[in-house]
């Protein structure tokens, strides 16, 4: 090996969370960069962080830049930051949630744009990834020069079940502390525990971790040693806490509490500096993981244990059974609290084996310490660095540098508490028109869209006040009051309306399929249930729009019987009025073409691939075909103008296009791409969305970049200045088309997203 005077000079850019983030993702690249830096001093590091939405905090200055998570464009300007800059090498910590888009498929992008080598660390292999989460692992090892994991069954799992050669995978194990094997004995009394027995679990606490499993068992190890304390040592997980607040630490509280044993448990709701965590690991006994879940391939927690020589008790998660064989440590079943009491005793009543077993792993872990991993990486940096820049197929969106960023600013400005408002008078809320269902349930797919993709909690409580709207609204028979005056008295009105019906239904099933609040959840449920029957009242538009919500409520799970009944009744019901307005020379579904046409094609669509319908899908790829034909006959999007429509055997009208027809557009052709894999539709759509930034036949942007509303169409000589509800709406419902369509790669993506269509 050389010496370390022998190297030039590598600077390393880490893709990852970062402290001040809590979580072990974050804690972990902190450690590493630092034993990688501290095994090769000719090694620089630098950080680029990625930021949840709204987040302000203050990152170290060897910080880089920061990606915020569903931002598509901040992966793509951080790539080519650091392509331009001294970068030589790029670590990316990879986890599925960290990263945007569906299966967090936004890292793709990163690695599209990146002009420099790469290597990848895995912390999540999963046994049965679905087809996105496969895709994505498969295109990063496409792009990077070496995929890292941390034991070596997740390498058997990328070569059986992703494909992944062996060659491009290394082992490297998660690093730990380099602490001596000191007697438990010499470090008790920090935690005023001299002369007792200690057991410890550390890590951000949540659900999954098992707690209640050691609770349950102590009755009967406490009735043998009552010296005995166990210390759960961690902060509620963020996003847990967000959620729930501390409602499960409540539940250990009281479970302790019912069983007796609440003296006999210390509560440390802290997130403790690895000095502190040191001490805490070097004092206990025994250590525990009782974790809910087989399929973790890595534990930091445990691979920190056995380094401090503690007794390892878990239960028979992957990396368990890889790090604990052999004697390290011993095994209990998943929720198995008689086994896990068992073993304690056992252990506590025969100190040398428990000693022994602490010695064993403390003995395997050497491998492990910080420097031994940092030399490691260090190397397979440096070997990295030299690599070619291997090729990776572009992001579908493609010519991303004209997508706008995803922002809710004139959204917010046309919602009050009571929902969003109609019109507005250029860019300010017009009260004169009040409200209507029919833009709130526009208001709620957007938003819960939002949230998905970005994780914006913001745009989750603005779902909450147009989901209440549309329950306000809602009639006993499951219609709906459609419009309401600002000072919220509901306006009488005569007719049936098709698209308020379908609409709520489209928005309702999304929400039943997106949202993380289970009351809402429930409440959506409980009102499409109401209005359903309805869809059969509907005519094409009512139908193709209960359609999307219907395939979203079965795509959220749990759906009943009639909504796979009824999803079949409408989708032939739109055939039916398809073949029969059908001719040669026009294919489409009624003796005109009007408004939102190419959500008929598209929900014809999403039913034909619903039911496995050949001749279904057949038909809607030739009405959209034909709708494509009108469309784009100068080169670009021209949309048929809602002065005069487009008659059958006449010429279409050409003037006051509308935003809700191009974001169908959108929509349909990014759909008939993921069913077909044709890279024409792929072009088709990014065409369409252009039509908002100017791509039309006055070549004037509808999209205002500086209120992040949308014009309310396009006349004969100039755009509407007024940026209403509808248009801004189709804008953005649109645009988050666009951004979930993260790769090429990933054509069955759509799938976790039937909302979107």
């Amino acid at each position: 090996m050389k010496s370390h005077g022998a190297h030039d000079h590598l600077s390393v850019a880490f893709l990852s969370t970062y402290p001040p983030t809590q979580c072990g993702i974050a804690t972990f690249t902190r450690d590493l960069s630092r034993a990688i830096v501290g095994a090769d001093p000719d090694i620089s590091r630098t950080i680029v962080a990625m930021d949840k939405p709204n987040e302000s905090l203050v990152y170290p200055d060897y910080t880089e830049r920061r990606i915020r998570r569903g931002v598509k464009m901040d992966y793509i300007r951080a790539a080519e930051s650091v392509s331009y800059s001294d970068v030589g090498v790029v670590s990316v910590q990879h986890e599925y949630g960290i990263f945007g888009g569906a299966d967090g498929a936004l890292v793709l992008d990163f690695l599209a744009h990146l002009d420099k080598p790469s290597i990848a660390t895995l912390h999540t292999v999963l046994r049965e990834p679905s087809k996105g989460q496969r895709e994505v692992v498969v295109k990063m090892s496409d792009r990077c020069a070496k995929l890292v994991v941390m034991s070596h069954l997740a390498c058997d799992l990328l070569d059986r079940h992703y494909k992944v050669p062996r060659e491009r995978v290394q082992v490297i194990p998660h690093g730990i502390p380099d602490l001596p094997f000191d007697d438990p004995e010499e470090h008790k009394r920090l935690f005023g525990m001299s002369g007792r027995r200690m057991a410890l679990t550390f890590g951000l606490l949540s659900p999954g971790k098992g707690i209640e499993t050691v609770i349950t068992a102590l009755p009967r190890v406490v009735e043998r040693y009552p010296d005995l304390r166990y210390f759960v040592v961690g902060a509620t997980h963020p996003e847990i806490r967000a959620r729930s607040g501390e409602e499960y630490r409540n539940a250990l509280e009281r479970l302790a509490q019912d069983l007796g044993v609440s003296d006999h448990i210390v509560f440390r709701n802290k997130f403790v500096d690895l000095p502190e965590l040191c001490q805490y690991l070097q004092a206990a006994d025994v250590y525990i993981t009782p974790y809910l879940n087989e399929a973790q391939i890595t534990s930091g927690t445990l691979a920190y244990a056995m380094g401090s020589g503690a007794a390892v008790l878990s239960t028979p998660y992957w990396h368990a059974q890889e790090l604990l064989a052999d004697g390290r440590g011993r095994l209990f079943h998943f929720k198995d609290d008689e086994a896990l009491a068992r073993q304690m005793i056992d252990l506590f009543d025969h100190p040398d084996e428990l000693n022994a077993m602490r010695r064993k792993a403390y003995d395997y872990s050497r491998a492990m310490t910080w420097s031994a991993v940092g030399s490691a990486y260090a190397d397979l940096l440096r070997r990295a660095s030299t690599e070619e820049v291997a090729a990776i197929s572009p992001p579908v969106i493609g010519r991303s540098a004209s997508i706008p960023e995803l922002r809710l600013d004139h959204v917010r400005r046309l919602t009050d508490d009571t929902g969003m408002f109609q019109f507005a008078k250029y860019t300010l809320p017009d009260r004169t028109h009040g409200y209507c269902v029919d833009d709130n349930a526009r208001a709620l797919l957007v938003a819960l869209l939002a949230f998905r993709i970005t994780g914006n909690t913001e745009a989750l409580r603005l779902a909450g006040i147009y989901l209440s709207y549309m329950h306000h609204s809602q009639c006993a028979d499951g219609a709906f009051h459609n419009f309401m005056s600002y000072n919220r008295v509901h306006v009488q009105e005569e007719d049936f309306s098709d698209d308020c019906i379908g609409r709520s239904l489209w928005a309702l099933g999304a929400c039943w399929q997106i949202s993380p609040d289970q009351g809402a959840r429930r409440l959506a449920r409980e009102m499409l249930e109401r209005t359903a029957p309805l869809a059969l009242k509907c005519g094409p538009r009512g139908i193709a729009l209960s359609i999307m919500g219907l395939d979203a409520f079965i795509e959220g799970g749990e759906a009943p019987g009639w909504a796979h009944e009824m999803t079949q009744t409408l989708g032939r019901q739109l055939l039916d009025r398809y073949q029969s307005e059908r001719a040669d020379d026009w294919r489409w579904f009624e003796s005109e073409l009007t408004y939102d046409n190419a959500m008929l094609s598209l929900a014809l669509m999403r039913a034909a691939k619903r039911l496995n319908d050949e001749h279904m899908m057949d038909a809607a790829r030739e009405s959209l075909d034909f709708i494509e034909e009108l469309c784009f006959r100068e080169g670009f999007l021209q949309l048929i103008g809602n002065e005069g429509w487009h008659q059958r055997d006449s010429t279409p009208a050409t003037h006051d296009e509308q935003p809700i027809d191009a974001a169908a557009m959108v929509l349909a052709f990014r759909y008939a791409f993921i069913c077909t894999h044709d890279r024409h539709y792929l072009e088709r759509m990014r065409e369409s969305f252009s039509w908002f930034l100017g791509a039309n036949r006055l070549g004037l942007s509808l999209y205002d970049f500086a209120t992040a509303g949308c014009r309310d169409g396009l006349t004969r000589e100039s755009v509407n200045e007024n940026q209403g509800a509808e248009s801004t709406l189709s804008f953005l419902l649109a645009l988050l088309a666009v951004i979930d369509l993260a790769g090429e790669s990933l054509p069955d993506q759509a799938q976790t997203a039937a909302a979107i269509g």
